[in-house]
């Protein structure tokens, strides 16, 4: 059964993820409070650096769904946030992105002609 799982980042102590929460749950998304993961932490800091973003790894399995504000709160590096969509994809995770639709590593990449749906 498929579970969805939410990811908010802020950058600095001034900010809250409440808005971004907020963003998710107005499009439509419940997320069981212990799915949300929040963090505050660079988007300059590689993902795999991210100890929140690691945590989130340990829970989500293959058919889950991932959900985003915008690619942005994955990262600043059009590298990293291709890589991680793609690993996600790889282990059977599907992001979705509120910006974009449902995102993988081809459309970030320009690999296909296709918006993210």
């Amino acid at each position: 059964m498929s579970r969805t799982f939410a990811y908010a980042r802020v950058s600095t102590l001034e900010q809250t993820t409440e808005n971004q929460i907020q963003e998710i749950k107005s499009a439509g998304f419940n997320i069981e409070p212990h799915r949300i993961i929040t963090e505050t932490i660079s988007g300059s800091m590689a993902i795999a650096l991210r100890t929140g973003f690691a945590r989130l790894l340990d829970k989500m399995e293959s058919g889950d769904v991932l959900v985003v504000t915008k690619l942005d709160r994955l990262g600043r590096d059009a590298v990293d946030v291709s890589m991680t969509v793609s690993r996600l994809e790889k282990l059977g995770i599907r992001v979705h992105c509120l910006a974009l639709g449902r995102c993988g590593p081809d459309q970030l990449s320009g690999q296909d002609d296709h918006e993210c749906d």
